[in-house]
């Protein structure tokens, strides 16, 4: 089901069959965001109390939800004012364990929380519990389109079949698979399949991120050695960029590995030797996920985790911007007169979100000249009450 788009052309890196080689001499250390991004928005987060850290943030229209960093609650913000904290941790009938992956439905004011192979739903303005319902999936992200969800996981079956040795000493692998289904169709008797990845590939190289997606921004990355920045609307995918990293080739092992469906007994060893060695003995980086990925007209933007942590110069996060004349990548973003990275974490509609924590006077870099950015980020920082956030939005160029 993957429609095969051309790839947009690009400068400054190595080309292999149409996939963009991202080698470490062209990543950059640090980018002046006031220079690669535009259409900036400063809101300053309003509470009449202290608020919880917040990990990722997803919006749809004047609505705002937030996870927190510890998982356990979501944040309602209604144009920038937290209005709503859903706050039910615990195993009982109206509680969740978790919080992996959430929606919203606006059109119903729902709020779906993924829980393993469950789906728990409240109301999404006051929060309280409508149902708690099997899924025939080990949910991975679940995204809500309209009359149809987006599902990423594994079925049940093929997941429970997987977690044991049999007594032939053979372990079955479960591919996790992408799939479109109607609303109320638990059992998905009919779903549209959208992509499948094996089980080896989605050990070693992530999985296709839901996350940060709204319905303005319909698109992911389909990792693997290989990477496909891909868009999504009807019932299809289309790629619109190809990219891998060039500082290290595949193992052997993986290459000989994919697309398997089963594992004996001392394979099963061998692949997790393999495993650890790549990621904690080689001592070259490999991607692991990308997040935040934005296709914004002939731009493409996105933040890629790698493994192992802090190799490229301690750190955590490349920041690609790819469009038709470049392609730019960046160890870190700053906003000059301001102290910290500003690191992506959400969207809205096709600008980036993130937040400036609000750090007093230690937020404030004093070694370079204050950017009027800066400056406007810093005044609103001075207003917030008990030490709240300023969210800022922008888009790359």
């Amino acid at each position: 089901m993957l429609s095969m788009l051309a790839v947009m052309g690009c400068a400054g890196s190595a080309s292999d069959n149409g996939v963009e080689v991202i080698n470490n001499s062209d990543i950059e250390e640090e980018a002046d965001l006031t220079e690669i991004a535009c259409d900036f928005r400063v809101y300053p987060l309003k509470s009449d109390r202290p608020m919880d850290g917040i990990g990722g943030i997803k919006c749809w229209g004047d609505v705002m939800l937030a996870r927190t960093n510890d998982d356990k609650k979501i944040l309602r913000f209604d144009n920038y004012k937290l209005t709503a904290v859903l706050d039910k941790l615990g195993r009982g009938p109206g509680e969740y364990t978790y919080i992996e992956d959430f929606s919203y439905d606006a059109d119903r004011n729902m709020l779906y929380i993924e829980n393993d192979s469950l789906l728990v739903t409240y109301d999404a303005s006051t929060m309280a519990f409508i149902r708690k319902q099997k899924v025939n999936l080990y949910i991975q992200n679940v995204l809500n389109l309209g009359d149809r969800m987006l599902y990423f996981g594994s079925y049940l079956d093929d997941y429970n079949r997987s977690r044991d040795v049999n007594e032939e000493g053979i372990r079955q692998l479960n591919d996790q698979i992408m799939i479109l289904a109607d609303k109320g169709d638990y059992n998905f008797e009919n779903p549209i399949e959208l992509y499948r990845e094996d089980y080896v590939n989605r050990q070693y190289y992530g999985y296709p991120e839901l996350f940060f997606v709204n319905p303005e921004n319909l698109s992911t990355c389909l990792t693997g050695y290989e990477n496909s920045i891909v868009t999504f609307y009807g019932d299809s995918l289309h790629q619109v960029y190809r990219f891998r990293l060039g500082m290290v080739e595949e193992s052997p092992f993986i290459t000989e590995y994919k697309g398997r469906k089963e594992l004996e007994a001392n394979e099963i060893q061998e692949f997790s030797r393999s495993y650890i060695e790549s990621v904690y003995v080689n001592e070259k980086p490999y991607l692991r996920n990308v997040f935040n990925i934005m296709v914004d007209g002939n731009t493409v933007s996105f933040r890629m985790l790698y493994f192992p942590h802090g190799m490229l110069n301690e750190s955590e996060y490349l920041y690609c911007i790819h469009n038709k004349k470049e392609t730019k990548v960046y160890r870190h973003l700053r906003i000059p007169g301001l102290s910290q990275d500003i690191n992506p974490t959400g969207a809205n509609g096709n600008r980036q979100i993130a937040l400036v924590e609000n750090l007093g006077s230690a937020a404030i870099d004093k070694s370079v000249p204050m950017s009027p950015l800066a400056q406007q980020i810093i005044d609103e920082l001075k207003k917030q009450n008990d030490d709240n956030p300023v969210l800022i939005e922008f888009r790359f160029k």
